[in-house]
């Protein structure tokens, strides 16, 4: 990996941390228990389905925050870009794709 796509990868994972923290706020708010005292039944299992996907939608962002910090500190690394299974290099296109990846697309499937 050449010095110019290691900073392109390296400001695609700080460009998609800001975006992912910001859609983490996002859906907190919308994930927050709303009082049923008002709702007819209808209405309040709308709300019930909505919030249990927006909680899988968080608990998603949360964990590709965090393989986008790991990969933000890893960056620096040797061994940053190499797949962890084969050992060979992850091409650039993957890693502008899919920052936090640790595995090539042979080892990944």
């Amino acid at each position: 990996m050449t010095e110019a796509q290691r900073q392109a990868v390296k400001e695609k994972i700080v460009s998609e941390i800001a975006r992912i923290t910001k859609d983490i706020s996002g859906l907190e708010e919308v994930t927050k228990p709303v009082g049923a005292e008002d709702m007819d039944e209808i209405t309040r299992m709308d709300s019930i389905v909505n919030k249990s996907v927006n909680d899988a939608a968080l608990a998603s962002l949360r964990s590709r925050l965090a393989g986008l910090e790991y990969a933000l500190k890893r960056i620096n690394d040797a061994d940053f870009g190499y797949c962890l299974e084969c050992g060979d290099e992850i091409p650039a296109p993957r890693l502008m794709a899919m920052p936090e990846t640790a595995y090539c697309i042979n080892c990944a499937s």
